[in-house]
């Protein structure tokens, strides 16, 4: 009876080890595939789309963004002293935006490379910007929203500036003297044709009266 008693009590043990042993598994199992399933789930990204107002530094753009699904695109300008306009592209990933500014500021290519997390209308990040000169340089980026629609948006004014006159210097005696004696070569030669026809008076002069015969009288 004792035999029996103790063998029943090893089997009530070993469920009850066994029960224990497997609820953790069961439990870490189900946290796995909850882990799993949120690192599936796609998280919804922020919009960039519209006209924004950057700082770059201590410099202010204004920036017109347009998105399709994860990319971004756009134009920019700067309206300060010497403006610019430039273009865009990169891309979005759920709140986190990259993207590239090329513009011609001046003589030189500058090319922006921007770094920025999105939450709702602002932007905040970083900036590293270099050129053809070779000057680089890197500092914090903002941005705020000022208009969802980019219809709005115009390009900046440049003006190129003119070309210098050119000042023509007055002409040395020599240089005009040379001027002078080119023209004369240039001119055509007319060549001297004497007429058939003489005249009398200049063969007169050239006659003595004393060898003339006498006329007879009518």
């Amino acid at each position: 009876m004792m035999i029996r008693n103790f063998g029943l009590v090893a089997i009530l043990l070993l469920t009850l080890s066994l029960s224990i042993y497997l609820v953790p598994a069961q439990n870490s199992t189900s946290m796995e595939n909850n882990a799993t399933t949120k690192e599936v789930t796609p998280t919804t990204s922020a919009s960039a789309q519209g006209i924004w107002k950057a700082t770059l530094g201590e410099k202010e753009i204004i920036m017109a963004m347009n998105q399709s699904d994860q990319s971004v695109f756009g134009l920019a300008k700067f309206e300060g002293e010497n403006p610019w306009n430039g273009a865009l592209a990169g891309s979005l990933s759920a709140n986190v935006i990259s993207f590239s500014l090329a513009a011609l500021e001046g003589e030189a290519l500058a090319a922006i490379y921007i770094s920025a997390s999105l939450e709702g209308d602002r932007m905040l990040g970083f900036f590293i910007r270099s050129d053809s000169n070779g000057k680089a340089s890197r500092d914090d980026f903002t941005a705020t929203l000022i208009s969802p629609d980019t219809s709005g948006y115009t390009p900046a004014v440049v003006t190129t500036a003119p070309l210098p006159a050119v000042q023509m210097e007055p002409a040395s005696t020599e240089q005009k003297n040379e001027s002078n004696a080119s023209e004369e070569n240039e001119k055509p030669a007319f060549a001297k044709s004497e007429s058939r026809f003489k005249d009398v008076t200049k063969l007169a002069k050239g006659i003595n009266p004393d060898i003339l015969p006498r006329m007879a009288p009518l």
